[in-house]
């Protein structure tokens, strides 16, 4: 605990991966609202979601951008060491997409079946191969749902690789992976570069899925309760923000620094603005992300059964068979965003 409170004297330390959904987190602190809501942050640029889990497992950040999803594998030391965390705010829903490389594409390769149709024929030593970035992530649960109508099954028809977001386009170069479900602006990425080809987006797959979350540890919410829900309302005004025309825009500029994705601009309007986008073909959902409402921020207890049913479908929560989990109601708090959401509107 002496970790914690020496940490809060200072600031309290927020990791984040480099996406275009850490956005509210990086509205947050560029603008000013951390600081409208009497708190010093310390922002932490991680590489990807195993850095994330090992370093709130291990005390180094209080909280994370992190995929919904870790914050059970955490509390239930689920391939990692058990630390109790929670989240009483999620940042965003939808914001992933399924994309495959352009070989495969040009090999007819347009969705699961003709992707079924090719595994039959091809006759390839090498198994096709997605990535996704944490087996805890609402990528991984998309990308089999996805697949799961034309019968493909993991482990036998095609195979899964955890790799970093920002190794995604990369390694479908290297022909390391022959596809990948991530999140924004990789997908984009490889589509701009002409070396892959958007197959589908998260919001056809499963609409308003839970997708970030901010996780925060047990010891925290437990020590500093009046802090959590301040960063809360901060994050939601945040999120209300990038929300907005103007908001999105001011946030593609931010996200653009080195200090975030340090990337073109214009790469990161293509999905936060698919309309205005130069290359408006590559993501047509009208809203790819979703940052503020209260059916994608409130993590109620049918995004927590949603994410719990597709760990289970996902062969993930064997082990739990062994002994009691924590309940699900300590894990995701609706009780606290209910709290904290009530002091943006006392803020005005």
């Amino acid at each position: 605990m002496k970790s914690i409170i020496h940490s809060l004297q200072k600031s309290i330390r927020i990791g984040f991966v480099p996406l275009v959904d850490c956005a509210p987190i990086a509205v947050a602190y560029e603008l000013g609202i951390f600081e409208k809501y009497d708190l010093r942050v310390e922002l932490m640029r991680e590489p990807g979601w195993a850095t994330i889990r090992d370093k709130m497992a291990y005390g180094e950040l209080e909280a994370a951008h992190a995929p919904a999803g870790m914050a059970f594998a955490l509390s239930w030391g689920l391939g990692v060491l058990r630390k109790p965390c929670l989240t009483g705010f999620l940042l965003n829903s939808n914001g992933d997409a399924v994309t495959v490389s352009s070989g495969l594409h040009e090999e007819g390769v347009v969705d699961p079946s003709s992707l079924a149709d090719y595994i039959k024929r091809s006759g390839r030593e090498k198994p096709v191969t997605f990535g996704i970035p944490h087996l805890f992530s609402s990528h991984h649960f998309l990308l089999l749902q996805w697949l799961k109508p034309a019968g493909l099954r993991p482990g036998i028809d095609f195979q899964i690789m955890v790799l970093p977001p920002s190794l995604m386009a990369s390694s479908l170069v290297a022909s390391h992976v022959d596809g990948y479900c991530v999140g924004e602006p990789f997908n984009s990425i490889a589509a701009r570069k002409g070396q892959g080809a958007i197959l589908a987006e998260s919001a056809d797959i499963s609409p308003l899925h839970p997708e970030k979350a901010l996780i925060v540890s047990g010891e925290y919410e437990s020590h500093y309760p009046e802090h959590h829900r301040r960063l809360i309302a901060a994050l939601a005004e945040a999120s209300d923000f990038c929300e907005s025309t103007s908001g999105r825009k001011e946030a593609a500029s931010i996200l653009a620094s080195s200090r975030y994705l340090g990337m073109d601009e214009d790469l990161i309007r293509t999905s936060l603005l698919p309309a205005q986008s130069s290359n408006p073909e590559f993501l047509s959902a009208e809203s790819f992300h979703i940052f503020c409402d209260p059916g994608v921020n409130r993590p109620s207890s049918e995004k927590a059964n949603w994410l719990v049913s597709h760990m289970r479908n996902a062969g993930l929560l064997a082990s739990l068979n062994e002994r009691a989990p924590t309940p699900l109601g300590t894990i995701v708090r609706e009780d606290i965003y209910e709290d904290a959401t009530s002091l943006v509107l006392a803020k005005g």
